[in-house]
């Protein structure tokens, strides 16, 4: 076996190890990054509305929850926004937003074990 050859193959070989670990490595911080944005946003919500539900609908209230709202829909995945979406219109209190809020937790917790 011809000694340039050996070389040569071996050197290709690691070109390509190198280039999937590079793939591999992106790959995964993107997703895990994907993923941290969305827990951040969702639990933020979820906070917000436990806040309210305390101390009441004040102006302040109505802006944390807006805030962790925009920001939720910003990384939610397409079922997760469209749930939002019906969140956002539904009266406080009401049967449908109650019913929604259930479907919503339900699609947030399936949309971050998708990711992880």
């Amino acid at each position: 076996m011809d000694i340039l050859a050996l070389i040569t193959a071996f050197g290709f070989g690691s070109l390509i190890t190198a280039v999937m670990q590079w793939y591999m490595s992106t790959r995964f911080s993107v997703e895990k990054r994907r993923y941290d944005e969305r827990k951040e946003a969702y639990i933020g919500l979820l906070e917000s509305w436990i806040l309210q539900e305390k101390q009441g609908f004040s102006r302040g209230s109505e802006l944390d929850v807006g805030h962790w709202l925009l920001r939720s829909q910003l990384v939610a995945s397409e079922k997760v926004y469209a749930l939002l979406k019906a969140w956002e219109e539904l009266d406080p209190g009401s049967p449908e937003r109650i019913k929604t809020t259930t479907e919503l937790k339900a699609a947030m917790r399936d949309d971050l074990r998708s990711i992880s």
